[in-house]
């Protein structure tokens, strides 16, 4: 009996931290990010982000009107510095990739001035099944970005 009771409470333990190990993802929007999902806070102006915070902490600290005021503007200085620093990081690796494909190009020619036109084909034909293989290795991964 005693052996029965031992088995059904393993039983019902290997069961329930199956439940508790549940990793099918939640629905959330897609967009840039880890996995490519996007906040809510990153889909907002800076002004809507402030007013967010403002009434969020209204709420929980019971700010006077005067207080949710200067939060605000406090908030709202805080979202504009931190927009222009995303928009600064998101011109600067643009710039960047725009130097690699530069450096990319340069390097091409100089290549195939090395090569002869035969192994200029045969070079190209590489370049073209790695392009494909980057591809079908991106489309078969969650959260990569198309294209």
């Amino acid at each position: 009996m005693k052996k029965i009771l031992i088995i059904a409470a393993l039983f019902v333990g290997v069961i329930t931290s199956g439940f508790a190990q549940d990793t099918t993802p939640g629905k959330r929007p897609a967009g840039p990010g880890p996995h490519g999902q996007r906040s809510a806070q990153e889909m907002k102006t800076p002004e809507e982000r402030a007013k967010m915070s403002a009434d969020a902490l209204e709420k929980r600290l019971n700010l006077s009107q005067e207080q949710k005021d200067k939060v605000y503007a406090l908030h709202l200085e805080r979202a504009v510095k931190m927009e222009k620093l995303r928009k600064s990081e998101m011109d600067m690796r643009k710039s960047q990739m725009e130097k690699r494909r530069e450096i990319m190009n340069e390097s091409e020619k100089k290549m195939n001035k090395i090569l002869n036109a035969e192994q200029q084909k045969a070079m190209e034909e590489m370049k073209q099944k790695a392009k494909e293989r980057m591809k079908n290795r991106s489309e078969h991964r969650p959260g990569m970005r198309k294209g």
